[in-house]
């Protein structure tokens, strides 16, 4: 399995297709970081310490996705519970809030942008950290946490682009 760099990397590169890149900028915010490219639009992501992978995709042609590249694939039809420094969690059914995709580098789920807009946008602009726990196909529950320092300056940095 790759280092969680190279995921982080590789989840960047599979997220941007089919868009074409012909030059890249990066820059760091905290934890956060993101991938410009003038044609291409940008993607923003973090990394949890066990190598999970949290992606903001934004192409230019404003199809906007949230996109979780877990270490271990989520269970079909789970829940996944989302929560910030402990708080309720907020539960995402397989219903409509997010849908399993596949990717270079494995597995991976993305969250409906209307669960992200309505539910999940503003906490992560005022919150430390983020806690996603889901069921996994022998039954047991995965968690990771991802930091959210340096969101909100990666957020506004994106949307200066």
């Amino acid at each position: 399995m790759p280092s969680a760099p190279a995921r982080f990397a590789l989840g960047f590169a599979v997220c941007a297709l089919p868009v074409v890149v012909t030059a890249q900028e990066a820059v760091r915010f905290g934890a956060w970081r993101a991938f410009c490219a003038p044609v291409a639009g940008c993607v923003l992501g973090v990394n949890s310490d066990d190598g999970d992978t949290l992606a903001f995709v934004e192409p230019p042609n404003g199809d906007d996705h949230l996109l979780l590249i877990p270490r271990d694939p989520v269970a079909e039809g789970a829940r996944i519970a989302v929560s910030f420094d402990g708080r309720p969690p907020v539960l995402i059914g397989a219903d409509g809030g997010w849908r399993a995709v596949e990717s270079d580098v494995g597995p991976a789920v993305r969250i409906a942008p209307d669960v992200v807009r309505e539910r999940l946008a503003v906490a992560m602009l005022r919150r430390y950290r983020m806690t996603v726990e889901y069921r996994l196909r022998d039954d047991t529950i995965r968690r990771m946490t991802f930091p959210l320092n340096g969101y909100a300056d990666t957020r506004g940095y994106t949307d200066d682009e």
